[in-house]
């Protein structure tokens, strides 16, 4: 295994969500999954996604407002749980395209300076934590909605990114424990998993001391981009299916 390729493009994945607080999957899972068998890259994924979340939650501790935020998160968890059982049980082609068609036009709106309002009360938060909850238990899509609903909150970049950092943390315990119980630990490459950890760490410091630098247009039109990629990559692994 070519423990050294990998380690790149988990750092790669990790120095966006350094710079925006999310994406890191849509570099390092398709091309991860052409290394590492997927049974043992999602578990793997997992871990590394707590990580990189307590990571960037420590880095953004200052601008951290939980208690403003805890119906979302809450939500987040069940929504997760919902979706781990959808993806077990349910056909799910219409629910991805559905949701991709979704991100990418809500995506388009923000691009163009259309002005969407959506209050951040607890029916609110609620409803969008279970949605994208959702759509990472059943879907590995659940950045977008949050990140749409932050945006439209007008957020300034260092909370918004340590809000997600925070949400991103307990999806991603939900996900561990899950997978604890089902056995899926057992048989994971302990040095692919050191690797992955050491350039996801290295990747979200990179990312983190650059997203400083960027304007704040700048950063809003990167987040769009990765918004609106993820629901096209969606489209793409259906329609190739």
């Amino acid at each position: 295994m070519d423990y050294y390729l990998i380690a790149l493009i988990m750092f790669a994945g990790a120095f966006l969500q350094g710079i925006t607080g999310f994406g890191s999957g849509l570099v390092a899972v398709p091309l991860l999954s052409l290394l590492l068998p997927i049974t043992m890259l999602t578990p793997m994924l997992s871990l590394i996604n707590v990580a990189l979340a307590v990571y960037l939650a420590w880095l953004l501790r200052h601008y951290l407002a939980v208690r403003r935020w805890v119906p979302l998160f809450t939500a987040g968890v069940l929504g997760t749980l919902a979706g781990n059982y959808a993806l077990a049980h349910l056909p799910l082609t219409t629910l991805q395209l559905g949701m991709a068609v979704f991100v990418i036009s809500a995506g388009l709106l923000f691009w163009f300076g259309v002005q969407l309002k959506l209050a951040a009360g607890t029916p609110q938060q609620s409803g969008v934590g279970l949605l994208s909850g959702f759509a990472n238990g059943a879907l590995t899509l659940g950045g977008p909605p949050v990140v749409l609903f932050l945006t439209a909150n007008r957020l300034g970049r260092s909370e918004f990114r340590a809000t997600l950092a925070v949400f991103f943390l307990a999806l991603g315990l939900t996900n561990v424990i899950s997978f604890g119980l089902q056995g899926r630990y057992a048989s994971i490459d302990a040095i692919a998993l050191a690797v992955l950890t050491l350039g996801a760490l290295l990747g979200a410091y990179g990312g983190h001391q650059l997203s400083g630098k960027l304007s704040e247009r700048a950063f809003r039109r990167l987040t769009l981009i990765l918004v609106i990629g993820a629901g096209v990559m969606v489209i793409a692994n259906v329609a190739s299916q």
